[in-house]
């Protein structure tokens, strides 16, 4: 008799368990490291032979990520897909322009419909404004520096040193370093 009740209170113990919705982390994007990106192929040794199309009077073949297009927030509806030699015509694309200054809401008003891109630009601006403030208020003649620059964490035809500057890529492809804070919970 003691036995059927002990079964009977694990298999409830257990049904308990299973009807509990588990936490699983998800990992929405590949995970690399800084070596992985110093030994990246940056041209078109990767790049789809499905994607060619003139750049600069040369053809090329472009970069297309393998796992698809990136899916956006439902508010943020794409017409069509394009690259930036598509539409900047009369000169060669830049990553960065202005170091000093960075204006993050003008170049991005398409965006600013979706909540989770007001989000992270709001960030990405905090971050500037939070450690770059000091530069013009110092007191002593000794420069100093930017602590923190977005396009650091954006790597194309380059290594990832300190300092680096991002190119344009003509082929298409980046590596963008994101900081994903979750809290368990």
């Amino acid at each position: 008799c003691s036995l059927k009740k002990k079964k009977k209170k694990n298999s409830t113990v257990g049904r308990r368990e299973i009807d509990k919705p588990k936490k699983i982390l998800i990992s929405l994007w590949p995970e690399w490291s800084d070596t992985e990106v110093n030994a990246e192929k940056w041209d078109a040794a990767k790049a789809s032979k499905d994607s060619k199309s003139r750049v600069f009077g040369t053809m090329h073949f472009l970069f297309d990520d393998p796992e698809g297009k990136v899916e956006l927030p439902a508010s943020l509806r794409v017409h069509t897909w394009k690259r930036p030699s598509e539409y900047i015509l009369n000169k060669t694309p830049v990553v960065v322009e202005n170091e000093a200054a960075f204006d993050f809401t003008s170049a991005n008003e398409h965006l600013l419909s979706s909540e989770l891109m007001r989000w992270v630009i709001s960030e990405l601006y905090i971050l500037w404004k939070v450690c770059n403030t000091g530069e013009e208020k110092a007191i002593s003649t000794e420069i100093v520096p930017n602590l923190w620059k977005p396009w650091e964490h954006i790597y194309s035809l380059c290594k990832a040193v300190k300092d680096h500057m991002p190119l344009y890529n003509a082929y298409g492809k980046y590596v963008i370093k994101l900081y994903w804070m979750v809290s368990p919970g």
